[in-house]
């Protein structure tokens, strides 16, 4: 029996290939989830760093939600936004899930915009497999979603009714 190594070897490197393929393209899905998950990660365009964290400070307020600036410099802003609200109830139920409510944040230049990234709540829902968990960290993380969404429109606004 001859066998047909051309036709073997073209066989097995298209075999290997598709397992490259694959091995790439789901490595490359899975971080993105994972990335998606850990992280929240806003861009603004046309709004400078100073103006978002002067709006942040008030939306804070309105939201009760305490905002501590850890370090500040010249485009550049750490923060870390606690609800208090959340803190207690969650410290009433375990005190091992009490970080959900401390979110970190950095606020930084891109030069013609603001980016904000910072620490997403809901990978809590990974950490803790309880129901009651999961539920306050996908609304507490829509929550921040929406309120930095809506700094970006505010400041749109204001700038647009100035102008």
């Amino acid at each position: 029996m001859k066998k047909n190594w051309p036709f073997i070897i073209i066989t097995g490197f298209g075999i290997f290939a598709t397992f490259v393929f694959l091995y790439f393209f789901v490595y490359g899905m899975a971080v993105n989830t994972v990335r998606s998950s850990v992280l929240i990660e806003k861009a603004y365009p046309n709004i400078k760093p100073a103006e978002y964290i002067n709006e942040l400070r008030l939306k804070a307020k309105k939201n009760n939600l305490k905002l501590i600036e850890v370090r500040s410099e010249k485009n550049y802003y750490l923060v870390q936004i606690i609800d208090e609200k959340k803190l207690d109830e969650i410290l009433s139920l375990s005190p091992k899930f009490a970080p959900l409510s401390i979110i970190n944040f950095v606020i930084y230049d891109l030069g013609n915009g603001t980016a904000v990234v910072g620490n997403n709540p809901y990978i809590w829902d990974i950490v803790a497999p309880d129901n009651y968990i999961d539920d306050v960290a996908e609304e507490f993380s829509v929550e921040l979603s929406d309120i930095l969404d809506s700094i970006y429109w505010d400041l749109k606004k204001r700038k647009e009714s100035l102008n």
